[in-house]
Order: structure tokens, then sequence, then C-alpha cells
């Protein structure tokens, strides 16, 4: 059992005329890992030039609404290349629904969609989604949210730690019988070409990091285990606070 390095990295393509909405994708791929955007483009001429020239997405995220093509047209175009394999189409659609968009939707019930406007993090969860499947979608979300809560944490993103508590955590949490700390500490010292009792001190030192900025959350991890609020969590203790958290989270 080894979902800790099985991650994939879904390739995406996205499309729409407005630059601010182009610049605020770019900028946003680069912070999110799971999530290659290929190309970000103007329009859907540019899109077809550049998948007859060998770009292979396994998504095509596309504005209903661009101004050089129609999207019925170009999604036509996109099928008649017969690409393999298919890409998924997610359209983002605007607001109210009785548009050419909503007509592209129900003439191409093979598309997916998306309402305009939208959070980045919704589109590129649903792009997520779609590339890589309902599986990989579980443990993304779970990955994002562990890192989420060191963040909340002020965890040292550099501390060897903080990688280890994540992939820790996504053992127990995908596991279908419970685990001792002992073998998570195994798993994850196999996985990183290390030693258990490397795994084990790294993760204390980030407890202990964590501590010193005593945010609420560490406090209120605390109390969730029975412990002053101000005490240090053992590795146990956080493994299983932040555990319980996750699977209340995801089911």
């Amino acid at each position: 059992m080894r979902p800790v390095d099985q991650k994939q990295t879904v390739v995406a393509v996205f499309v729409t005329d407005v630059r601010m909405e182009r610049d605020c994708i770019r900028l946003y791929a680069q912070t999110h890992r799971e999530i290659c955007a290929a190309a970000v483009l103007p329009g859907g001429r540019e899109l077809l030039r550049q998948l007859r020239s060998g770009l292979t997405p396994q998504v095509l995220v596309l504005d209903a609404l661009l101004a050089d093509i129609g999207i019925l047209s170009l999604i036509e175009e996109v099928h008649a290349l017969h690409l393999d394999p298919e890409p998924v189409i997610l359209l983002t659609v605007p607001v109210p629904e009785q548009t050419a968009a909503r007509r592209a939707v129900q003439v191409f019930s093979d598309c997916q969609m998306i309402l305009k406007p939208y959070r980045l993090k919704d589109l590129f969860d649903q792009v997520y989604l779609l590339g890589a499947g309902a599986d990989q979608y579980r443990l993304y979300r779970a990955r994002g949210f562990c890192r989420n809560c060191l963040q909340k944490m002020r965890a040292d993103p550099s501390m060897s730690g903080c990688d280890y508590l994540e992939q820790m955590l996504l053992y127990a949490y995908t596991a279908e019988r419970a685990f001792t700390i002992t073998v998570l500490y195994q798993m994850v010292a196999l996985e990183n070409d290390t030693q258990e009792a490397s795994v084990a001190a790294a993760v204390m030192r980030l407890s202990r990091k964590m501590w010193q900025q005593g945010t609420p959350m560490y406090r209120e991890l605390c109390r969730r285990c029975g412990l002053d609020e101000g005490a240090v969590l053992p590795n146990g203790k956080l493994l299983k606070g932040l555990l319980e958290l996750l699977q209340r989270e995801i089911t």
C-alpha cells in the first residue's frame, strides 16, 4: 500500500479571451502542484492550432462565450481531431443560464460545466476531479486539507516534518485497517529512504515549532486530545487529532 507516491498530475489547457482571467489562472497554477497548466490561451483558434501541433491535455477548460469562434463549432472541431486520449471538456458558463452556452451544454452532453463567476480553487478542484478520477481526487482533497491545517498552525514548510506528517496522515486516512504509529514511521521511512527514528524526530521537531507559535488550532488540538492547551503535542496525539479532523472533513 503506497498511496502517497501515486500523486497524479493532471494536464490542463485553459481558454478564455479575458486577459485578467488568464493572468489569474497562470498565477494560481504556479502554486498548484497537482495541476499542470500546459497552456493558457486567448482563443479557440489558437487552441485548435496547438492541439494539431501535438498539445495533449487531459482536461480542456473553455470559456463558453469565446469571441473568435462559436463554442459549438469549437467543440465539434476538437472532437473531429480524434485526440487520444480524448480530453474532458469543462465549460465555464456565465449566468443567467439562457445563453448560447446553455444550448451548448444541452447539445454536447459529454461536456461538464461550471458557472461563472467561480473561485479559482473551485475551478482547479473540478479540473483535478475530471482529469484524475474520484479516488485520486479524494487523496488530492486530503492533501489540501493537511496543508491547510499546517498553514493554520504556522508550520515551517521547509521542515521535513511537514512532508512526513502529511504522508503519515494520508497512509492512515486511506488504510483499510488502523496502523500503529510505529508502522506509519516505517512506511514513511521507506518512502523517503530514511530511518524510522529520523521520521519520528522530524515530526516531533515540527510539533514543538508549532507549539511555539501558539496558534488557536494547535491549542484546540491539545484540548481535543485531553491535554492542557499549553502542552506540546506528542507525535501520536498530533496525528490522531489531525486524522479525526480529516475524517470529519472528507468522508
